[in-house]
């Protein structure tokens, strides 16, 4: 049985009237990347590994990349393996460890991950229907200082 009630914030709380910050972020994540999935046409999964690969400033590992996801490294191979197919990614042998891959976006990734960045920027427009410019840059705010301190944790 779910002892949550609506707290001052509007969002439910558990019993002792703490907010369920954690369930919040997560259930928004959730439908958040649902509808980016459903505007782009592009499983979450993958515009979330090619997202990573558009915003490093160098190739990338496929155990960082896996541990950046949270996934398994078999998981990322598997999507590197599919991406090279369709030559968005370029892989090429770690110059310092023979045994690592290192993975970029290829020209032709680069320009699909910028159309995927439009549409996203996009949909923020359209949230901005609900939120205010106040509201929505306090929420970033918010949501980067827990993602820093979270980091820090580790």
């Amino acid at each position: 049985m779910d002892n949550a009630k609506e707290t001052d914030f509007g969002g439910p709380e558990n019993q002792d009237g703490d907010p369920h910050l954690i369930q919040e972020v997560i259930r928004t994540y959730q439908v958040l990347i649902a509808e980016i999935a459903r505007r782009t046409g592009m499983k979450s999964s993958r515009f979330a590994l090619m997202r990573l690969l558009a915003d490093a400033d160098a190739d990338v590992g496929v155990m960082e990349l896996a541990r950046q996801l949270g996934v398994n490294a078999a998981a990322v191979t598997r999507q590197v393996h599919e991406l090279e197919s369709e030559r968005l990614v370029r892989r090429r042998a770690d110059p310092n460890d023979g045994r690592r891959t290192c993975i970029r976006l290829s020209p032709k990734g680069r320009k699909l991950m910028d159309e995927l960045l439009e549409c996203s920027r996009e949909f923020e427009r359209v949230l901005s229907s609900a939120l205010s410019i106040e509201e929505m840059a306090g929420t970033a705010m918010a949501l980067n200082k827990l993602r820093t301190f979270v980091e820090g944790l580790r």
